[in-house]
């Protein structure tokens, strides 16, 4: 009898239980929920089921100041993973004003100071492409070379140095393998002299150009070539040299030190690039390397390297970023008034700060004096993005149709297609991503972008019909996140 009353009670108590827990989460908002289970287990010292459920209470919106200061308050004292410094940067630059985004704020210039006093002498604030990270995620990197029938075997062996000194710098971080095709970084060598007509009196030392694709880094191109002002052969050290500066340029550092000494200075003086002496990496050189590979890239062929911190924390917030790369080719600009680099790197810091007419002073400046195509192709590509953005869409579509006798590419056809968009010319947009999608059958953004233009127009069996194939096509990208959305389409 017992035994009976007291199933009872227990039936009883697990009921009420029950219908506590119920009730708390139908009545209570999901964010609460989820921040009240945050606060349970930080009181049991469980951090990290307690940031899991701060997570999902951020993500459901929960503004309330001391959750928020709860939430910081955790980040900060947990494992400093990249999700957590970006949570981090997230509640420092949105528009809530409490303490906890000054927590945060503050937290994150300790954290630079930390970094930087780790890395002295570095010259990390010039590394940014377009205000992003840029560089390899996978190990090894590899490496080939073109036309090298005629390029004499020191001057080969001399790159074949050069990459070997970077990788001896990078603490063991990196590693280089040379390929015969499909490498990541390709070495072009070329032989143009002063006298070279299509070139007139200018002359190119070398330069190095990154082929990206919707923030996928697909390979860097480094043409150097094997003759000095003079017309005469570059020697051993002269192209060790040059290639040392390129092949930094091709791991990622898209910028250039404002330091004499430091490998990356940009100099217009051709006896200091070209003087026949060895040169030597900087510890600055060096320390710049190993801090570029810590920073987790926002444009990168692969996700396989592990790092330790986001560009913010390193960089500071894009406002930092513009201008010092601002400042940069300034003094770009003055030290090589006759190099396009400078006047496309502060063309992009004013289309930043989203003036696009000085951009575009800047732009057909670089256009103007340019001396290889894919300098031309890049001075184009910048101008059609730039007039665009400023509503000029019929010059944007010129600069577009001028960009393309240089290169073909697929971010002509994406900027093509935006520009249609605005035009209302939609059957137009439709053709540029139908091409992409016919020379791209497996890119989930372009089938994506078509999608979403058919919607918008109201087209729904033709949007489903794109769907359809590209799963049909992929069947592995059928719970893809980004297709979430379009479950309904799907069925």
């Amino acid at each position: 009898m017992n035994s009976m009353k007291n199933w009872v009670k227990l039936t009883i108590i697990i009921f009420v239980s029950v219908s506590i827990i119920l009730s708390v989460f139908f009545y209570l908002k999901k964010a609460d929920l989820y921040s009240y289970l945050g606060k349970f287990y930080t009181k049991r010292d469980n951090y990290e089921s307690a940031q899991k459920y701060y997570e999902k209470s951020y993500l459901e919106g929960n503004k309330n100041s001391d959750f928020r200061e709860n939430y910081v308050n955790l980040l900060i004292n947990s494992p400093l993973t990249i999700e957590a410094q970006q949570r981090l940067v997230s509640i420092a630059e949105d528009g809530i004003k409490d303490n906890a985004k000054e927590n945060a704020k503050y937290f994150l210039y300790n954290l630079r100071r930390e970094i930087h006093n780790k890395y002295p002498e570095n010259y990390i604030q010039q590394a940014s492409f377009n205000q992003k990270i840029i560089h390899w995620g996978k190990i090894p990197i590899t490496y080939s070379f073109k036309n090298t029938k005629n390029v004499p075997a020191e001057l080969v062996a001399a790159v074949n140095d050069a990459f070997d000194t970077w990788e001896r710098s990078s603490s063991a971080r990196l590693r280089f393998e040379k390929v015969t095709v499909n490498a990541n970084i390709v070495v072009n060598f070329i032989a143009y002299k002063t006298e070279n007509a299509q070139y007139g009196k200018k002359y190119v030392i070398a330069y190095t150009v990154p082929d990206i694709n919707q923030n996928k880094l697909n390979r860097m191109d480094m043409v150097l070539n094997i003759y000095n002002l003079d017309g005469a052969l570059f020697t051993p050290n002269q192209m060790y040299n040059t290639a040392l500066h390129e092949t930094f340029h091709a791991l990622g550092f898209m910028g250039h030190s404002l330091e004499k000494n430091n490998i990356m200075y940009m100099s217009n003086d051709m006896k200091a690039i070209i003087e026949d002496k060895r040169k030597e990496l900087t510890d600055a050189d060096k320390l710049t390397l190993e801090l570029l590979y810590k920073i987790k890239p926002d444009i990168t062929n692969s996700n396989e390297l592990k790092y330790d911190y986001i560009s913010y924390p390193v960089l500071g917030d894009n406002a930092e970023i513009n201008y010092a790369k601002a400042e940069e080719a300034r003094q770009y600009i003055r030290k090589a008034p006759s190099v396009p680099a400078g006047y496309i790197d502060l063309a992009q810091t004013y289309a930043n700060q989203k003036n696009f007419t000085e951009a575009i002073k800047y732009l057909e400046k670089a256009y103007r004096i340019s001396t290889n195509d894919e300098t031309r192709y890049m001075a184009l590509y910048n101008l059609a993005v730039a007039n665009f953005m400023e509503g000029s869409y019929e010059l944007a579509l010129m600069y577009v149709s001028k960009a393309k006798e240089y290169k073909e590419e697929d971010a002509l056809c994406i900027l093509t297609a935006e520009i249609y968009i605005k035009q209302g010319n939609i059957d137009g947009a439709i053709k540029e991503y139908t091409k992409l999608i016919n020379n791209n059958p497996n890119n989930i953004d372009y089938v994506v972008n078509l999608t979403n233009i058919y919607l918008n127009n109201k087209a729904y069996l033709k949007a489903r019909k794109v769907l359809v194939n590209y799963v049909k096509n992929n069947p592995e990208q059928r719970k893809n996140e980004k297709l979430k959305r379009y479950k309904m389409l799907l069925f």
